[in-house]
């Protein structure tokens, strides 16, 4: 039907005589003779529809007084059929109603017989020309819509290509986008991967499994020409196309037609959109082309809008964190800044104030008071260098400038060590001792005296968050971790429990239980945080573990040498 449109267009309209009377058709057919359009005559009303659609017809002179189907009803199914053929009626009668009735159906005139020559010529020219004009207008206005179509279209693809939102999602309203408002049946819309081979991303009217497993190289079939040339595809009949004589069309392409265009970013070309089956049965032309090339270019804006949002978002959050640790370090040091003007003043008041006291009370101390000062000076003073020496290794250790001695030794020696350091402290608080080594234990890989010196500051935090007569223990046992060979410590204490809202941040430098504000935190905040730093340069791990009980239990994975060289081969 749409072939048959497109060849009228080409063709001069017909003229339709319709009469039942041969002498009537033979009369108006001598006097239109003279004029150039095709005669066409039928002798009745009936089948007049299908009539119509065999014959390209313009202007139709009809008997008001047709034997089987009358004028009338003639002239509204051609009115209903095609709007733009004009109607003349005519009878022998000159009757006012007749001509109204006429006239309010839309005829374009009414003549009664006999016959003018000169009138009946004036009105086929008249009625030709109104043909003509009515049906450009249509033209137009199918025209019209179809660019209105279009824009709207266009408008929804661009509006879906800036929205930003998740990209498969994108692929897939926008390719809804174009099924419904382009008219057609099938569309996919397909990106070339890593492997080289055309994927599908998101398809209309193909089945999900088909979908999922197409790969097209470059230059096999429709979609792979389009990669390998860079050029679009428009075929209006694949059967008579000689580039695609061996593809199979009888299932896939129901009106033989079939559109593909390259997706190009950058002068890169990065996918394919193909659209076949249009609904009105029509096949693809230029102006198809011509939107799906927009259409592709307003996808390809899509993807970059989406990489950079993508990007931008990444770095948005990178900043963020990045700003979130900066406020945070920010805190802790001032926090520490704040402890640290208690922490330090307060062993130099008392050295500054038994100093004092044995000056001015020189010659009244007894050697064994002054012994007492000196001991209690001795002792604030050691207390002092441990703040300094803990604060500088770790600034130390974090930047990297400390020298490590690697050498393979057992955790037992280093347990044994920082026991007897605290036992004073320990037996003052009255903490009940548990140590649990298993036997044979491998010997862990790292520098002794900096592992010494974390595991010294895990038992310190121990002793000092402990409750008095507490439980202080300590485990050691051979664990597997994927696969690979770990020392387990477990150092556990059934003192102050540390709160959910602190296991993120436990670790971290300069981090204290307890608000400086309101309370008194213990130490300044390094102690586990240099723990952190140097299990994690052994390759370890150490966390807080979750118990039922009360306390706190954090647990060391060390690394045996045959660990860490397997890790350290892994980086």
């Amino acid at each position: 039907m749409a072939d048959q449109r497109q060849k009228w267009t080409q063709d001069l309209p017909a003229i339709l005589l319709v009469s039942a009377v041969p002498q009537t058709l033979q009369v108006l057919k001598d006097i239109l003779a003279t004029d150039r359009y095709p005669l066409l005559c039928l002798d009745r009303g009936a089948g007049m529809a299908g009539f119509l659609d065999q014959h390209h017809v313009g202007l139709v002179f009809c008997d008001l007084t047709l034997p089987d189907t009358g004028g009338m009803d003639v002239l509204r199914l051609i009115r209903q059929h095609s709007p733009a053929i004009q109607v003349v009626m005519f009878s022998p009668a000159q009757d006012f109603q007749t001509l109204r009735q006429v006239l309010r159906e839309r005829a374009l005139d009414y003549l009664t017989q006999p016959f003018s020559p000169d009138e009946v010529l004036e009105i086929a020219r008249q009625g030709v020309s109104s043909y003509y004009h009515s049906h450009h207008q249509d033209d137009a206005r199918r025209e019209a819509q179809r660019r209105m179509a279009d824009l709207v279209l266009l408008k929804k693809v661009g509006e879906t290509a800036s929205s930003g939102g998740d990209l498969q999602q994108l692929f897939d309203q926008i390719l809804d986008s174009i099924v419904q408002s382009a008219g057609v049946e099938m569309a996919s819309l397909m990106l070339l991967k890593e492997d080289g081979m055309l994927h599908i991303a998101s398809a209309c009217g193909l089945d999900a499994a088909i979908a999922n497993s197409v790969r097209v190289a470059s230059g096999e079939g429709i979609s792979g020409h389009v990669v390998a040339t860079g050029e679009p595809v428009l075929v209006t009949n694949i059967d008579k196309d000689r580039r695609f004589t061996s593809l199979d069309s009888s299932h896939k392409y129901k009106n033989q037609s079939l559109l593909s265009v390259p997706i190009f970013i950058r002068d890169n070309l990065v996918g394919v959109i193909n659209v076949n089956n249009k609904v009105s049965g029509e096949p693809f032309d230029l102006e198809d082309q011509s939107l799906l090339v927009t259409i592709a270019s307003q996808v390809a804006l899509a993807m970059e809008n989406f990489d950079l949002v993508r990007h931008l978002r990444q770095q948005t959050a990178i900043l963020e964190r990045t700003n979130e640790d900066l406020v945070r370090l920010n805190r802790a040091r001032t926090r520490l800044v704040c402890n640290l003007s208690h922490e330090l003043k307060t062993p130099l008041t008392s050295i500054m104030g038994y100093i004092d006291l044995s000056l001015s009370f020189y010659q009244k101390l007894s050697d064994s008071e002054l012994q007492e000062n000196l001991k209690q000076v001795r002792e604030e003073g050691e207390r002092l260098e441990r703040l300094i020496t803990g604060m500088l290794r770790l600034f130390s250790i974090e930047s990297e400038r400390e020298i490590w001695r690697w050498k393979a030794f057992g955790v037992p020696w280093s347990i044994a060590d920082a026991f007897q350091y605290f036992s004073k402290r320990m037996t003052d608080l009255g903490l009940e001792i548990e140590i649990d080594i298993e036997e044979d234990l491998p010997d862990i890989y790292a520098d002794q005296e900096k592992f010494g010196m974390a595991f010294h500051a895990m038992i310190d935090n121990a002793v000092k968050f402990n409750r008095r007569g507490g439980r202080l223990r300590v485990r050691a046992r051979l664990r597997q971790h994927d696969g690979l060979e770990y020392v387990y410590v477990q150092v556990y204490n059934d003192g102050q429990k540390i709160p959910v809202e602190a296991l993120d941040s436990i670790f971290g430098s300069y981090t204290q239980l307890g608000n400086i504000d309101t309370e008194k935190p213990h130490g300044v905040g390094i102690g586990l945080a240099l723990t952190k730093v140097v299990i994690d340069r052994m390759l370890g791990d150490v966390f807080l573990e979750e118990i039922a009980e009360e306390g706190t239990s954090f647990g060391l994975l060390l690394p045996t040498e045959q660990t860490y060289n397997i890790l350290k081969g892994d980086l």
